[in-house]
């Protein structure tokens, strides 16, 4: 059922890509952060979410970019369709609501690599 399970998730920007009717972005978390501990190196765990309304869209582009740490909050939307060749699919979407920029990343380039 669309909107009945929200969302929220703390994470990286990886990429925004705008479409004519959504946004588009990759996001990222870290899996195991290097600690005094454990002496690996962060594994980013990729995923990738939407924006359909359009105001929230423009918020998004001008002021979000890649490495910048921002809290999501939205919905989970399902739905079905059929593809070119006659198969029902399913799709799930991340849907975003709302977000706030939690910290602005100016230092230059990510070392993580893209999704």
């Amino acid at each position: 059922m669309s909107g009945s399970f929200t969302w929220d998730a703390i994470v990286y920007v990886g990429t925004i890509k705008p479409y004519e009717k959504a946004l588009v972005l990759t996001v990222y978390h870290e899996l195991d952060p290097l600690s005094a501990e454990r002496r690996t190196a962060p594994k980013p765990a990729w995923n990738t979410i939407v924006c359909f309304k359009d105001s929230l869209r423009g918020q998004i582009v001008d002021h979000l970019a890649p490495g910048d740490l921002v809290h999501f909050h939205g919905f989970v939307r399902t739905t079905s369709f059929t593809d070119d060749a006659d198969a029902k699919r399913r799709a799930v979407d991340l849907v975003i609501q709302r977000f706030d920029l939690l910290h602005k990343h100016i230092d230059g380039p990510m070392d993580h690599q893209s999704a």
